[in-house]
């Protein structure tokens, strides 16, 4: 079977006997760049990666690791990055860890107190949005750039009007995407993720609006969290406009890619910390529920794509509400979190969710477990969450730069008796 057919057998929880592996396919399942280059040399593929998400400084991975790799899913993306710059086009830069690699041509990255600084859309002289610590960072934190508000005369279309004129998709970025969906369907056997991150509702992807020059309104993620309780009504307003933003920009995307895609990448916005949800159950149903059902209905009534959120630790308490509203695949499982043991989600949502990651955890047995402890779970969790189809094998997040290689390539070789 293809990676194509088993996804699509997978999604519609029919067990074909084979298992569909994502390995960066969606920002929430993609790899380090830097472990990236070292597994491309380690396989004979001696390239420079193209870090297509600064943000995490995750590695774009192509038809040629999916064939190398055993990769069955691979992933279509704006050309809009979460720093306003395109990766339309791409340059030579060096890792910090001195890895080779390549990122967009409109970048801009500067240097100061052994700390790298992104300016949003690639100008120099806007105040950064982003800040990578050399000493032992490994990511771009958004910069809480939160301007003075008035608490009684709040308007959310107004503050969040620039972040809803850059995130809608132009020409440009229509045919960027449809020049990959055709490229991957017509050049690989692999399935296909539509990553359209538009319904990212209460993300700090969002909030911080890391693309745009200026920032006004509530920024800060602690703040915004207080106004679902202090002013509900501001949080729909901005919430109602991203809706009609993402319903918008699906349109346009469904007409361009259509089934070529099996799923669509919705949100990335975590709800769950490690023992608990950030939220109550009543708040996530009143001020989310009705947001997410406005988009997974427009997804399956226009479409043959599956919807799929990301959302790390515990959501035992939100997951029926998830549900509810009409999402398809949940994502990355976070097997450490309290709640969320395996059998337990198996046995109790198994019907109706389709489990898109869970396979190891990325905590411990990733970060610090060695390779006989990575197969020992991975075996376990793969007996437990494919029964009866609906599970799509992915480490619970993205792999790490400090992962070892060992690790990695335990998964792969493991991953050969069950494709």
């Amino acid at each position: 079977m293809t990676g194509r057919e088993k996804l699509t057998e997978t999604l519609a929880h029919r067990d074909c006997g084979r298992i569909a592996f994502d390995l960066g396919a969606t920002k929430a399942t993609g790899i380090s760049a830097s472990l990236l280059y070292r597994l491309r040399k380690l396989y004979g593929r001696d390239e420079p990666v193209k870090v297509y998400d600064t943000f995490q400084m995750l590695g774009l991975v192509d038809e040629k690791d999916a064939e190398m790799f055993g990769i069955d899913v691979l992933g279509i993306w704006s050309d809009m990055t979460v720093f306003g710059y395109r990766n339309d086009e791409w340059k030579p830069w060096t890792l910090p860890d001195g890895t080779p690699g390549l990122i967009g041509r409109n970048c801009c990255i500067t240097e100061s107190s052994r700390k790298l600084y992104m300016h949003p859309q690639g100008d120099p002289d806007a105040a950064p949005s982003g800040c990578l610590p050399l000493d032992g960072g490994h990511y771009f934190d958004y910069i809480t750039r939160q301007e003075d508000f008035d608490e009684d005369d709040l308007n959310g279309l107004e503050d969040y009007r620039e972040q809803l004129e850059v995130m809608t998709i132009d020409d440009a970025t229509l045919d960027f995407y449809r020049r990959q969906a055709d490229h991957y369907y017509n050049n690989s056997g692999c399935g296909i993720v539509l990553n359209a991150e538009y319904a990212n509702f209460g993300a700090t992807s969002m909030i911080s609006g890391g693309y745009v020059k200026r920032t006004p309104g509530i920024r800060d993620f602690s703040e915004f969290l207080v106004a679902h309780s202090l002013n509900p009504e501001y949080i729909e307003e901005i919430f109602g406009a991203w809706a009609d933003l993402c319903i918008r920009n699906l349109e346009l995307l469904s007409q361009a890619v259509g089934a070529k895609a099996q799923a669509v990448f919705l949100s990335g916005t975590d709800f769950g910390a490690q023992h608990s949800e950030i939220m109550s159950k009543n708040m996530f149903r009143e001020l989310y529920v009705p947001f997410y059902s406005r988009v997974n209905g427009w997804v399956h009534e226009h479409t043959s794509w599956k919807t799929v959120f990301h959302s790390c630790g515990c959501l035992v308490n939100i997951m029926d509400d998830l549900i509810e509203s009409g999402l398809d695949c949940l994502n990355p499982i976070q097997i450490s979190a309290d709640h969320m043991d395996p059998q337990a989600l198996k046995d109790r949502y198994g019907e109706k969710l389709t489990f898109w990651g869970g396979a190891v955890d990325g905590q411990t047995t990733m970060a610090s477990g060695t390779p006989d402890d990575v197969e020992r779970q991975l075996r376990q969790n793969i007996d437990i969450l494919r029964k009866d189809g609906g599970f799509v094998c992915s480490v619970v997040h993205n792999l790490q730069s400090n992962y070892a290689e060992d690790n990695v390539t335990r998964i792969f070789n493991v991953l050969k008796d069950y494709r």
